[in-house]
């Protein structure tokens, strides 16, 4: 009997202390709960403070695109507050039933055009990815920033840039233009001299520079369309004559000598663009020399070579010099080389660049 009852203590004594241990166990496992729900509300807080501060919006769905979340800006660029039961259709006008149209449509479209809530056109710039749950796709999440603003400046300063060509397109006309109506004036005060008798020779001087005005304007269209040819037979001692006559004011007015050699050759080819080639090369030349410029023509084979020389300072870059607006003077435009390669290429031609001490432009065109 007495052994019974020591037994019976001895297992009631183990059950109080098993019970005791599993009271601390639990306790501790309170704790630790305890603890583990501390620390998960404190990384939910943190991530929704991560979702308040972005300022650009997050919206997540499921795989059905019903929208689960919407952040701060999100609510705000869509001009939502409430979108229970929204699918991502209602708000972005996204046709897609599932999360892999979402993420194709997000791909091919970067940027979409929607309508708020408050019927503003937006325009966002979206992308999205898949949310995983281990290897299970559970839904996207889509960032998207409100890009109107920065569109609307682009296409104001696309308007610019535009204004700004028309502008310096102008400015060359109006440059080139300045010699051949120089040339007139001075034509016409000599037509109200009495004392001049051939008469006859100014008004011819005076329609060659009216034609080379409307030539002018003719070959500054190049810089916007194709350029096409009209080949007929240059005299072209005569061409370089009336050239010649251009430029004098240009020479006279940076103090610049002219020397030419030119073959009295009869060739075939644009009249209007090779008056344009050896022009503008001049008047880049007059611009650029310090004392003299040269002018020599001739014919090799059957190419037409002009060679045009200036002793101004070398170029540092070649490679630029024909692009269009490029200047290397304060108050150049920019299109006189551009103009020349144009022409040069419509007529099958090459140029060529040499910048040591002299600057050397040669041009071969077949005739």
């Amino acid at each position: 009997m007495n052994k019974n009852l020591e037994s019976l203590e001895y297992i009631f004594q183990k059950l109080i202390e098993t019970t005791q241990n599993l009271e601390k166990s639990h306790e501790l496992l309170k704790q630790k709960i305890s603890y583990l729900e501390d620390k998960l509300e404190n990384n939910r807080k943190y991530l929704e403070n991560i979702l308040n501060s972005i300022t650009n919006g997050v919206c997540t769905i499921d795989t059905s695109t019903n929208i689960s979340l919407l952040n701060p800006a999100a609510k705000k660029i869509l001009d939502v507050d409430n979108f229970e039961g929204k699918k991502l259709k209602d708000l972005f006008s996204i046709e897609a039933s599932n999360v892999d149209d979402v993420l194709k449509y997000c791909k091919m479209s970067e940027v979409i055009d929607i309508v708020n809530a408050s019927k503003q056109r937006l325009k966002l710039k979206i992308e999205a990815s898949y949310v995983y749950d281990k290897d299970k796709v559970i839904g996207a999440v889509l960032v998207f920033e409100d890009i109107t603003r920065l569109e609307a400046l682009k296409q104001e300063n696309k308007q610019k840039e535009k204004l700004a060509t028309l502008g310096q397109i102008a400015a060359s006309i109006a440059h080139d233009i300045r010699n051949p109506l120089a040339s007139i004036q001075l034509f016409v005060a000599l037509l109200e001299d009495d004392n001049v008798d051939d008469k006859k020779e100014i008004i011819k001087n005076i329609n060659t520079n009216i034609q080379r005005i409307d030539e002018i304007v003719t070959n500054t269209l190049l810089i916007a369309k194709k350029v096409t040819t009209k080949k007929e037979h240059i005299k072209l001692n005569e061409l370089i004559d009336q050239i010649e006559k251009e430029i004098m004011n240009k020479l006279v007015s940076y103090n610049v000598s002219f020397k030419k050699n030119v073959e009295p050759l009869i060739i075939t080819s644009d009249k209007n663009l090779l008056r344009s080639i050896i022009t503008n090369l001049l008047t880049n030349a007059i611009e650029a020399a310090k004392t003299t410029v040269e002018l020599m023509i001739g014919r090799f084979k059957n190419s037409l070579i002009v060679v045009v020389k200036d002793d101004g300072c070398a170029l540092n870059d070649t490679n630029i010099i024909f692009e269009p607006f490029f200047s290397g003077k304060q108050s150049g435009v920019g299109l006189g080389l551009f103009i020349v390669k144009k022409a040069v290429e419509a007529l099958n031609g090459k140029i060529t660049v040499l910048s040591t001490k002299k600057t050397i432009f040669i041009v071969s065109i077949n005739v």
